[in-house]
């Protein structure tokens, strides 16, 4: 069984049992996530800076050396 194609056109995407992140992707994927927790608390959307504290989280916990 063939996948369903996009009806934008875009190809599908599959993806490995991990992903791996340079040191600085690994940072400058924290830090987007901390910019934008921080702007979705200031304009009272606390809610949604809580999943992404919940996901910064997440990769920072799943980060190794």
């Amino acid at each position: 069984m063939s996948p369903v194609p996009d009806p934008r056109g875009l190809a599908p995407v599959h993806f490995g049992l991990r992903v791996v992140l340079t040191k600085e992707e690994a940072f400058g994927a924290c830090q987007a996530l901390a910019d934008a927790g921080r702007e979705l608390v200031r304009s009272g959307r606390t809610a949604e800076a809580d999943t992404l504290c919940s996901l910064f989280s997440l990769l920072e916990e799943r980060m190794v050396s």
